[in-house]
């Protein structure tokens, strides 16, 4: 299936791994495939996520606010239940951090693709034949991500008024205008 990856996408895919590495992370996530495609504006994914008014800017600050507290399994909802008891979840997760010694360092490693990432790139695939394409681009892993359901992407995307059909139409017509 590599094969069928543009260049953007194969770097998209590399540099997940980088970042998970980086973040000392056990697999790479469908998290680090977003991060990853943040770091290019100039993708179609990027195009077409700016064609529906979320900055690369806008996304990568709703996308940091997010995934720090999902990595540690809790979410937005979560925070929230937590707030009406009265207990800070960031104060809580900054102290635990403190209490353990930080994040521990432990670079190098071969990172493995979470199933979630091997789902969000399976789908990709049919993304890319279900719009009639027969290669797959950063377009096609976005949406591949978002159908697979990752909640740090979907809830960034949810916080920029993203929904997944207009984000679908939006990849068309960065296609469309790309070709």
């Amino acid at each position: 299936m590599f094969e069928r990856f543009t260049k953007r996408a194969r770097a998209v895919v590399e540099d997940a791994v980088v970042i998970a590495q980086d973040e000392d992370a056990p697999e790479v996530r469908p998290q680090h495939v977003f991060a990853a495609m943040l770091r290019d504006p100039e993708s179609l994914a990027m195009k077409a996520l700016a064609e529906l008014g979320a900055s690369p800017q806008v996304l990568k600050a709703e996308f940091e606010r997010r995934r720090d507290r999902y990595a540690d399994g809790l979410g937005e909802e979560d925070a929230e239940a937590l707030a009406s008891i009265g207990i800070d979840l960031e104060e809580v997760l900054r102290r635990v951090d403190l209490r353990q010694g930080g994040p521990t360092r432990k670079r190098g490693g071969h990172r493995t693709f979470a199933k979630s990432s091997k789902k969000a790139l399976a789908l990709s695939l049919r993304e890319a034949i279900n719009l009639g394409h027969n290669y797959i681009g950063t377009e096609h892993i976005l949406l591949g991500i978002v159908r697979g359901g990752d909640a740090v992407v979907r809830d960034t995307l949810t916080a920029c008024d993203i929904e997944g059909d207009e984000l679908r139409a939006a990849v068309k017509d960065a296609v469309r205008r790309a070709s």
